[in-house]
């Protein structure tokens, strides 16, 4: 997110262009796919300009795909001048949860049209698509270097990361109503020539504990669908969450399938490593992410469940991981993860690895 809180005295609706939704596209190239393809290269440019690179942003052709997800509901409106793109807002929510849970939104304005309310004015329209689909409660994210400004800094109500007060997308969050719950540490690990490290890491940290490893790419296994699906239902639950109210996920075979093809029909591939406990069923996992076009990959969803904590599997599978990435694509140079700031046990190991902090990721929550 970044947001342009009004100036005194502007209203709301104060600014130029036309607001519109911009609908999803199963292909690019098409005139029907052009705000999909402009919404793509604008989320580029903001995400560059907040955080210095554009690594973490999905090109259209990957937002066509994956925007067909059937158990998330995706939306998107943006304000054109001109035919430009200049401010845009994105949500999305899971369809089948019956106690509403509430979206997840991001919303950036171009640096030149800011301070118009613009970023207003594209929130209002989501939060009011939202209501009508009966989602009330509203998560807001933004993104922030770590060396984002001085002054009077604002803390997470957990963790000792802060973000400074007088940011623009900080005022604009507070602006809205919206409260910090929550601080997320991006940290990235350089892993160009560091296959031999890594696998000799991987050889101190084994154990004869009776968990074994198990690694996969882009398909589960059928012996591991229900009980890898089970896991990850657990991902929401058992991850810190600061003072946000996160909505569950419900994972079962079929949307892991779902997920998995998607993904390889967006040029994507998804490197896992599960721990298989000794009475076979899934007591950890962890998933790098190889986007199409990136110089890096992703350090996605990594759970210990609770019943089999203390046994090192954290390090374990994702040393693994590491091992399985410099294997599979040595051409990466960067892992990026992102890590609950008050998630002590799980930065301690991305530190003992070598990752260092490359940007901090904002949640704020109103309802």
């Amino acid at each position: 997110m970044n947001g342009d809180a009004p100036a005194a005295g502007a209203a709301a609706t104060d600014g130029p262009g036309t607001l519109r939704p911009i609908l999803a596209s199963d292909r690019i190239g098409i005139p029907e796919s052009a705000d999909l393809e402009a919404y793509a290269d604008f989320a580029r440019r903001i995400q560059l300009e907040t955080v210095g690179t554009d690594e973490f942003s999905h090109s259209a052709a990957e937002l066509a795909v994956l925007g067909g997800n059937p158990y998330l509901e995706r939306r998107r409106f943006g304000i054109f001048d001109d035919g430009r793109l200049v401010a845009a807002v994105a949500a999305w929510w899971e369809r089948e949860q019956e106690d509403a849970a509430p979206m997840i939104t991001m919303v950036g304005v171009d640096p030149a049209y800011r301070r118009r309310g613009l970023g207003g004015r594209v929130l209002d329209a989501i939060e009011a698509s939202a209501r009508d689909a009966g989602r009330e409660a509203t998560i807001m994210i933004s993104e922030h270097r770590t060396d984002d400004g001085s002054g009077e800094r604002l803390h997470a109500p957990q963790g000792g990361a802060s973000l400074p007060a007088g940011a623009p997308s900080v005022r604009f969050a507070r602006s809205r109503g919206y409260r910090l719950g929550q601080l997320l540490v991006a940290s990235a690990l350089p892993v160009s020539g560091i296959a031999a490290r890594v696998r000799g890491l991987a050889e101190q940290a084994a154990r004869s504990d009776g968990y074994r490893l198990e690694h996969w790419r882009d398909h589960t296994p059928a012996e591991h669908l229900d009980a890898f699906a089970l896991a990850r239902s657990q991902m929401v639950a058992e991850a810190p969450s600061g003072a946000v109210d996160f909505p569950d996920e419900h994972w079962d075979a079929a949307r892991i399938l779902d997920e998995e093809a998607r993904a390889v029909a967006a040029g994507r591939t998804h490197l896992t490593v599960a721990a298989i406990a000794p009475g076979g069923e899934v007591a950890g996992f962890t998933i790098l992410t190889l986007a199409p076009g990136k110089r890096g990959a992703y350090q996605d969803d990594t759970l210990v469940l609770g019943p089999h904590r203390g046994h090192g599997l954290g390090m374990r599978m994702k040393l693994a991981n590491l091992v399985a990435l410099t294997d599979a694509a040595p051409e990466r140079t960067e892992v990026y993860t992102w890590n609950a700031d008050e998630n002590g046990p799980m930065l301690a190991i991305n530190r003992e690895l070598g990752f260092r902090p490359h940007s901090i990721q904002a949640t704020w929550q109103r309802g």
